[in-house]
């Protein structure tokens, strides 16, 4: 019985093949934006997840200010704070890293990029290799010994990269009127570190006079096997403030883990993508507005084809379950169009997006629960906008339906 009722339906709309496509169009349009959206939204999600991945869930960041992008220039962060996280029960390890903004020079061409120091010796350059832990795609990292020699990111040696022409393995490159030679390039990370120059931390001392000392960027500390990370991380903070000598609320640095990083930027990102499928679910409103008021001309158009149907024997639910059927198929074709472009768009954004951004991050991601998710709300969307029409077909009496002209 119920394969006869789509059958009926899919023949009625078959029809009115015009009409149908129509108001197919408000609900592809509508499918076609969340997938695309949420696909690219769960991409940018699954990349992030990878890159903290990397970072590893031991990692605590210490920063000064009270912003995790570095605080206030007054605010430094100084040894005895390095030694007084060393000392923390819980901590196995920590590293420093100093950057600022600098001009590099290449040949003929400039740019003012971000400078970053980088530890060669010791359990401080083992835990910024486990930090930055990325392949080289040409050389290799800084080691021992190292003095005016730079690591560059990914960006360096692509033509119309950061310079015109990409830097070569061992060419000479300018950095704040010292030369250095390159000696290895990161691979891609998809993110603004592709622009780095990474320098031995000692040559960074003379060559941009600074005391690391006396001023930390950031300063990162790996937890021992088996702690957890957020409560070494608060110990961490009444170890600095009482070496700051500073009251609880009043921090003038900021401590994170890795994890609490990750939830901010999965929490930010959420609220983003709630915001923008909202918005683009008033395309689905409208679509099926559009299913309502093709139902309600179909009940009246075949008013007749009602009353013949109900002289013969059909039922009330019969008539009410074919109208259903009918406006559940127009959102259900609909909503497969709309998954069919969203998936399209979102991988077209995907491959323009990292053709001219040169990143990672944008990715069109997908998984069957978002394609049957999508396809089930637009099938449900359909039908529940052919409820009243529906029902309205399935009350009228035979004889006045035979009787309508």
């Amino acid at each position: 019985m119920i394969k006869d009722y789509f059958k009926m339906a899919i023949a009625n709309l078959s029809h009115r093949r015009l009409r149908s496509w129509l108001t197919m169009l408000g609900i592809f349009i509508g499918i076609a934006a969340v997938v695309a959206l949420v696909s690219l939204g769960q991409g940018l999600q699954v990349a992030i997840d990878e890159q903290f991945a990397k970072l590893g869930s031991d990692k605590i960041i210490i920063q000064p200010g009270g912003s995790i992008l570095g605080g206030a220039a007054a605010v430094r962060l100084t040894e005895r704070d390095m030694n007084a996280i060393q000392r923390t029960s819980g901590v196995k390890e920590t590293v420093g890293f100093h950057y600022t903004s600098g001009r590099v020079d290449y040949k003929r061409d400039n740019a003012y990029v971000i400078l970053m120091s980088y530890p060669t010796q010791g359990q401080e350059k083992q835990l910024a290799d486990e930090i930055f832990n990325y392949n080289m795609v040409e050389g290799r990292k800084l080691q021992a010994g190292d003095v005016y020699k730079v690591m560059l990111g990914y960006n360096y040696m692509q033509d119309k990269g950061v310079f015109p022409r990409g830097v070569k393995l061992y060419d000479t490159v300018t950095v704040n009127n010292q030369s250095f030679e390159a000696v290895g390039f990161f691979e891609k990370f998809g993110s603004p570190d592709d622009l780095n120059v990474y320098i031995p931390q000692d040559t960074y001392e003379k060559v941009l006079n600074v005391s690391l000392k006396e001023d930390e960027k950031q300063i990162v500390a790996k937890t021992e096997p088996g702690v957890d990370p957020a409560a070494v991380a608060e110990d961490i903070k009444k170890n600095l403030r009482k070496e700051r000598n500073i009251k609880e609320g009043n921090e003038d640095f900021t401590i994170q883990t890795a994890q609490q990083l990750l939830d901010s930027f999965n929490s930010v990102l959420l609220i983003v993508q709630v915001v923008i499928v909202g918005i683009a679910a008033i395309s689905l409103v409208i679509g099926g507005i559009g299913i309502m008021n093709t139902m309600y001309t179909a009940v009246v158009e075949r008013t007749q084809e009602i009353g013949i149907m109900k002289a013969i024997g059909a039922k009330n639910s019969d008539v009410l379950i074919i109208f259903l059927i009918e406006s559940g198929m127009l959102g259900l074709i609909g909503g497969a169009i709309g998954v069919l472009v969203g998936l399209g768009v979102a991988k077209l954004v995907e491959v323009i997006g990292g053709a001219v951004l040169g990143t990672s991050y944008i990715r069109a991601w997908w998984s069957w629960g978002l394609i049957l998710g999508a396809l089930a709300f637009s099938f449900i969307t359909g039908a529940a906008s052919g409820v009243a029409p529906a029902w309205q077909a399935s009350k009228q009496k035979p004889v006045d339906s035979l009787r309508y002209e």
